[in-house]
């Protein structure tokens, strides 16, 4: 995929940064069988995407209900391995390669399916988090509806639509990965 980065609007750089290149399909997969949680067969496409070589070592944020890695959420009733705020995890710094994410997508999701509205966590919050806990060269993956703003050392490497067919909203699932220094974002590279 050739990608070129420039920034739309004028060409002073003071417009927003633009992706171009050959667009990835969005990619359809079936609803989670119990409703919340992942689409069926997505958890497979994102370890596939993520380069994860074992799933049992992956971190999985927010998501209580997943079967496989260390398993964090605030609700404890989920019986996820620990029961924590996915903002502030009791691990050390650099403990993980692979880190997925799949919060409420907003403070009114999490109050009325999770009943967690007033521990509700930003999209920017828990990927700094995630950064805190991705050692360089890791990968976490975000499942959200919107694509969400990159602080260093995280770049993105790669959005895809995500669908579970017609009437339903698409969401997005950021790739994201750590450096082991400061990267320069998109916006960065098109003004240098």
């Amino acid at each position: 995929m050739t990608t070129r980065t420039t920034v739309a609007g004028d060409s002073g750089g003071n417009g927003h940064p633009v992706m171009f290149g050959d667009p990835l399909p969005t990619r359809h997969f079936e609803d989670f069988p119990e409703g919340g949680g992942y689409p069926k067969r997505f958890v497979e496409f994102a370890l596939h995407e993520l380069g994860c070589t074992d799933p049992a070592a992956v971190l999985h944020l927010c998501s209580g209900s997943m079967l496989t890695g260390v398993r964090v959420d605030v609700r404890a009733e989920k019986r996820p391995d620990v029961v924590a705020d996915a903002r502030a995890v009791p691990f050390r710094d650099e403990s993980f390669d692979w880190v997925m994410v799949d919060p409420p997508y907003a403070e009114s999701y999490a109050e009325n399916l999770y009943g967690t509205g007033g521990r509700y966590p930003t999209p920017g919050e828990l990927l700094s988090e995630a950064a805190r806990l991705l050692r360089p060269g890791g990968r976490v993956g975000l499942l959200h509806f919107i694509v969400p703003m990159v602080r260093r050392p995280l770049r993105i490497v790669r959005v895809y639509g995500v669908t579970t067919g017609c009437g339903y909203a698409i969401r997005a699932w950021t790739l994201l990965e750590k450096s082991g220094q400061g990267v320069l974002s998109p916006h960065d590279e098109a003004t240098r």
